[in-house]
């Protein structure tokens, strides 16, 4: 009998959701919630559908705090039981939402100024929608664009252009170059490179047009790739490096995407070596604008140690691995790449314990890759070869153990913000900041 009560009190609760009564919805929600872990314990399929609707009332009355809770612990529901075929799409559906709630309340934290906060929030929304949708959906471009807003708010010109390129990129593929929201995202990547100040009225109008035959010719190199014709999608990446260099000059923030594409590119083609020299291209970039511990790093040390991986060199992959696991406990915490590379730091130790690597193939890597840009040699620079260093490892992350435990950081909290979303979860086009106070 109380299993049915609380059923009713569901159906009730999640109407009202949708109807937009969220305060009476959340109340009816916890009825339910209370009367099903009564009857079926706090581990059942139908306790965590209750949790996902309070998690998207809760997002929608903007209290993103009891949002993410309610959120996270109907996945840890869903992963507990075990059968990923069958919830796989309710596991889906409740980590797009805490995307969306990462979102929303980094599109509120930009509104009130808190830049830095609101910058983090999107990068753990772009995480979760890169991995679920891939870098081309419409929602992660959507992500892309409000980081690069943020961005440029904050100051970060060079790498708001690169946010805005990725957002434009997936816009093109979906809406195409004349569409309204391809548009707005050209017109605001003129707006960052008018505030930089480093170009003048005719080089920003003629970059626009630029940037437009680049992402051609990056697509034509995805085609290739997907074509296994790497040789040819390499012509293609090198051919939109060249323009992109030309305007925003040598590893610059906008090019980092082109460095990746050809790092892969090449080490699917099996030359380690010529890859190796991309991903340094890459962590350049990305070390001169962000610093060390900053998640993309992370993210290229994960695709890196992968190529390592692949090539048998054990102990360096685990030593890019390891960077990778402390960089995203530091800044993600408890999300699914920080458990995904913990993983990968144990599988790759476990290869490790069977096989020595050289290191060789690193220091012919970095050379090519001095002479292949002369303005950083000599400059402080991130040399691949350094993970190798134990002290290097302790310095650069929090050491782990054999037991995979690490000391923990303080953790900065995090403030509450605010956004108005649609009732279905899904956030308004709308709720994006306009790019307009600069």
């Amino acid at each position: 009998m109380a299993d049915d009560i609380g059923t009713q009190h569901f159906n009730i609760g999640d109407n009202l959701r949708h109807k937009a009564f969220y305060v009476e919805s959340i109340e009816e929600l916890h009825k339910a919630l209370h009367l099903q872990e009564t009857k079926l314990g706090s581990n059942s399929a139908i306790v965590a559908m209750t949790h996902y609707s309070l998690g998207l009332a809760f997002r929608a009355t903007k209290d993103y705090q009891q949002a993410m809770k309610h959120l996270n612990t109907a996945t840890e529901i869903y992963e507990s039981l075990g059968d990923r075929n069958k919830f796989g799409s309710e596991i889906k559906d409740c980590k797009l939402n805490q995307a969306r709630t990462h979102h929303c309340r980094g599109v509120s934290y930009q509104r009130s100024g808190q830049y830095d906060d609101s910058i983090m929030e999107h990068r753990k929304a772009i995480s979760i929608r890169e991995s679920l949708l891939g870098r081309s959906h419409l929602e992660t471009a959507r992500s892309h664009y409000v980081m690069g807003c943020a961005l440029s708010d904050r100051g970060d010109f060079d790498e708001a252009l690169g946010e805005l390129r990725r957002a434009l990129r997936a816009r093109i593929l979906v809406f195409g170059k004349e569409h309204l929201d391809s548009v707005e995202v050209v017109d605001n990547i003129g707006t960052v490179l008018n505030a930089r100040g480093n170009m003048n009225a005719e080089a920003i109008i003629e970059y626009k047009n630029i940037v437009f035959r680049s992402l051609d010719y990056e697509t034509e190199g995805d085609i290739m790739c997907r074509k296994d014709e790497f040789e040819d999608a390499m012509i293609y990446y090198r051919k939109a490096l060249s323009l992109e260099m030309q305007y925003l000059g040598d590893l610059h923030p906008t090019t980092c995407d082109l460095y990746l594409r050809m790092a892969e590119a090449l080490g699917e083609f099996g030359d380690l070596q010529a890859s190796l020299v991309e991903y340094k291209s890459a962590i350049t970039i990305y070390e001169r604008m962000m610093g060390k511990f900053h998640v993309k790093m992370a993210n290229i040390y994960t695709k890196l140690a992968g190529v390592l991986m692949d090539k048998g060199e054990y102990e360096t992959a685990l030593s890019f691995y390891a960077k990778a696991y402390g960089i995203y406990d530091g800044t993600l915490g408890l999300h699914d790449d920080t458990k995904q590379a913990l993983m990968n730091v144990k599988l790759a130790a476990e290869k490790n314990r069977a096989a020595k690597s050289s290191m060789a193939i690193l220091v012919k890597a970095e050379e090519e890759f001095n002479e292949r840009h002369p303005s950083v040699s000599g400059v402080e620079t991130h040399d691949i070869s350094e993970s190798l260093s134990n002290e290097d490892g302790k310095d650069e992350m929090n050491t782990i153990n054999g037991d995979g435990k690490k000391k923990r950081r303080k953790k900065k909290k995090k403030k509450k913000g605010e956004e108005d979303i649609e009732d279905n979860g899904i956030e308004n086009e709308s709720s994006e900041p306009a790019m307009d106070t600069i």
